[in-house]
């Protein structure tokens, strides 16, 4: 299964909103020999709301999970159960396996406290005027979209600002921590392999910057999940739900 810890703007909302907007070159992977986009096929209608009953649902104040001492509580699991039921629908898993969205859901909650508790150690903060200046962009790219989406995923306004609080300080946590380096070798490997499976990806040049950005995406995911497991080993994480 592939690793689904939220990364540099990894959610499933900005995921939909995306699919909606601008093409990535990578996109001829998942497209059929007939050209249809087989993904897109897979993921629900922005405006069908993902299915969360009040049995997967936790209490707004109850604890979840604590982690080095700091409680997580129902609110922050029922903003991002959603999410990850989605996830695992895109990604042909269970996702009516309710044990194992739980799973997941806490794992990723535990997961985005342990980034916050090591950032807040390197003195990194995310002001007010970040994040409304990440919520201007998102509603004016999105447009009258975002509030269907929201509604899809059962968010309000608030719950995605505190998750673009979360994005904004893994990115400042990522770019502090880690030094990504992606090479020209690199990028016209991963070019030489899309154009292998499409003849429809255009020139190096047209889709350069595009793949140096999905790169740079892999290698901190990659970088972050081990620096994720050391924090791990030296936290004391209960789960409690």
């Amino acid at each position: 299964m592939k690793n689904l810890v939220i990364l540099v703007l990894t959610l499933s909302i900005t995921i939909v909103l995306a699919a909606c907007g601008e093409d990535d070159p990578s996109s001829q992977e998942r497209e059929g020999s007939n050209g249809e986009n087989t993904e897109e096929q897979a993921q629900p209608s922005a405006q069908e709301p993902i299915e969360f009953t009040d049995e997967e649902k936790a209490e707004e104040d109850e604890s979840v999970a604590d982690v080095n001492g700091t409680e997580i509580k129902g609110n922050e699991y029922n903003a991002l159960y959603p999410q990850v039921k989605m996830s695992l629908q895109q990604d042909e898993q269970a996702s009516d396996e309710q044990d194992q969205v739980k799973e997941l859901t806490v794992n990723m909650l535990v997961e985005q406290e342990l980034i916050k508790q090591a950032a807040e150690e390197q003195g990194i903060e995310v002001t007010n005027d970040e994040i409304q200046s990440e919520y201007e962009a998102m509603e004016e790219e999105a447009g009258e979209q975002l509030t269907s989406v929201l509604d899809q995923f059962h968010l309000t306004e608030e719950d995605l600002k505190d998750q673009l609080t979360k994005d904004i300080r893994t990115t400042k946590y990522i770019e502090s921590e880690f030094d990504i380096e992606v090479t020209d070798e690199e990028i016209k490997e991963y070019y030489d392999q899309l154009a292998e499976q499409s003849d429809e990806v255009g020139e190096l040049e047209e889709v350069e910057e595009q793949i140096r950005e999905q790169l740079t995406v892999t290698k901190s995911q990659e970088q972050l999940q081990t620096k994720l497991e050391e924090l791990k080993e030296q936290a004391e994480v209960e789960t409690l739900v």
